[in-house]
This record gives structure tokens, C-alpha cells and sequence, in this order.
């Protein structure tokens, strides 16, 4: 299979971008949990429209550009010909999403007992 420079570019970013913001938002979880002792962090609301938003950015992005960069393919089957290469980059992401996740839970129940 064979995935454009630029494909990879924009997906290696995307992943970047996404994982980055994901320390933002633990570290704004953080500060509002420990230094500011709220109750709740983010409405329900919020939450929904986080991941709602997020997973259709990612979702979008990575569909358009898989399409622009098949061989002389559009659209859809220019993304099932990239499958693989889509596919892969994405269980990377949610890997890497799923341990900072679990990493961070654990180290905020190990912390301080007063």
C-alpha cells in the first residue's frame, strides 16, 4: 500500500495535535480537581460536545485525506485502497489515548493523602 508524504504528514500531525491536547485538558482537569477543589470539571454537556467534536475532526480529516492521496482514485475507493494506512495511525492514537488516560488516573488515586 502506498500512502502519500503528505498524507502521512498530516495524520502524524493530526496525532500530535490531538495527544497534546489531551495533556491540556488533564492538566486543566488537574488544576481545577486539586487547586481549585470543584466539584464537577466539565459539565456533561461540555463532555458530550467534546467528544462528539473531536471524533468527527479526527474522523473528517482523516477520511479527506486519505481520499486526496489514492493513485489516481477519489473518493471512497481511494480510502478503502489506504485502509490499512488509516487504520493503523488511528490504533496508535487511541492506544496512546487509552494509557496517558489510565497513567493519569493512576498517579492522581497515588497522590497526596491528607
Amino acid at each position: 500500500m502506498d500512502i502519500s508524504p503528505a498524507a502521512g504528514k498530516i495524520l502524524g500531525m493530526l496525532m500530535a495535535y490531538a495527544v497534546s491536547t489531551l495533556g491540556l485538558l488533564l492538566a486543566y482537569y488537574n488544576y481545577r480537581k486539586r487547586v481549585i477543589k470543584a466539584d464537577e470539571i466539565f459539565s456533561p454537556l461540555a463532555r458530550k460536545v467534546m467528544w462528539i467534536t473531536g471524533a468527527a475532526a479526527l474522523l473528517g480529516l482523516v477520511l479527506i485525506a486519505a481520499a486526496f492521496s489514492g493513485n489516481g482514485e477519489t473518493g471512497w475507493a481511494a480510502i478503502r485502497s489506504n485502509l490499512p494506512g488509516i487504520l493503523f495511525p488511528v490504533a496508535v492514537f487511541v492506544f496512546s489515548f487509552w494509557m496517558t488516560w489510565l497513567l493519569y488516573r493512576h498517579f492522581v488515586k497515588g497522590g497526596r493523602k491528607d
